[in-house]
């Protein structure tokens, strides 16, 4: 019979009753606060919800609004039309802090960045995507522009994986062997937005060019597309951290999620396939090689410092 382990089920039991308590601190927050969620100097935020997860978008939101940074523009993509006339009330209240609420096409996962991309007058300025399940931190904002800052021409991500080549280099091992990103940036780097992406003004007109091709080929994989634009338009992926971070999730958030569709049911190995071309592969070996040179040269040289 197993034995369970007693410290791990104490802090999974202290974990979520700390998350419980930040998720009914963020009511409150949104119930009373009247503090605007804006900031002219700040870049533009977006985020799309759907289903179950719309009556609990605005605690999100409420994390990114009591950040030591704020958006300049901070908008919400809703797909049916009765949830844009007549949100909920917390987000109405969020409305009158500077919240915008749009009505967008159902383009899944794409939705959150497609609006803007096919939409913004110009961009001026970073635009980050944020997922509607996540508890950011107060300095979830600051530190991915800091970070932007000294690569102002890649995309940055809290949170990416290094994408694994198949033995015949022609390929990539299925999505779930590939190990957490590096630092970067990098063209093997696979970014997820689901603790936020940062895109700059650069790679944003590159996506605007390269228009409605997801629809084809990965209809249900932002990610996807993103990480294939930038591998064949020379755009790094960079980690805003040296490791990959992935923030707390809202309570119950992950019962319908796309997560267990793409990953457990292997759509994100054969919408990798419909989408990547050779010519991104052959990048992605060239990439691999210096990146395994690095690793075999490494050791030798703090080998060389320790003596």
């Amino acid at each position: 019979m197993r034995v369970p382990n007693v410290k791990s089920y104490l802090r999974n039991v202290l974990t979520s009753i700390r998350v419980r308590l930040k998720f009914l601190r963020l009511r409150l927050r949104n119930r009373f606060a009247s503090s605007t969620v804006l900031d002219p100097a700040g870049p533009t935020v977006s985020m799309t919800t759907y289903g179950q997860r719309l009556k609990d978008v605005h605690i999100a939101i409420e994390t990114i609004a009591k950040g030591t940074v704020l958006p300049s523009r901070f908008m919400l993509y809703l797909d049916v039309e009765e949830d844009v006339l007549h949100p909920t009330e917390a987000l109405k209240r969020l409305k009158k802090r500077g919240l915008e609420i749009h009505l967008s096409e159902n383009l899944g996962p794409h939705t959150k960045i497609q609006w803007w991309i096919q939409n913004a007058p110009e961009f001026s300025r970073p635009h980050i995507v944020a997922d509607d399940d996540i508890f950011y931190p107060k300095w979830w904002l600051e530190r991915i522009l800091d970070a932007a800052q000294h690569e102002p021409t890649s995309v940055m991500a809290y949170r990416a994986h290094r994408m694994l080549l198949s033995d015949d280099r022609k390929g990539l091992t299925p999505y779930e062997s590939w190990p957490p990103g590096i630092k970067g940036p990098s063209h093997l780097n696979f970014a997820t937005c689901v603790s936020g992406v940062l895109f700059p003004p650069n790679f944003l007109e590159i996506m605007r060019r390269a228009g409605n091709g997801f629809r084809e080929t990965c209809p249900r994989n932002d990610d996807l597309w993103l990480t294939f634009q930038a591998i064949e338009h020379g755009v790094g992926i960079g980690l805003v951290t040296e490791e990959s971070l992935h923030f707390d999730m809202l309570p119950g958030s992950q019962e319908v999620a796309l997560h267990s569709t793409n990953v457990f049911e292997q759509q994100n190995d054969v919408q990798i396939r419909q989408t990547f071309l050779p010519s991104t592969y052959a990048t992605l070996a060239e990439h691999d090689l210096r990146f395994q040179q690095v690793q075999q040269e490494v050791p030798m040289s703090t080998i060389f410092i320790q003596k």
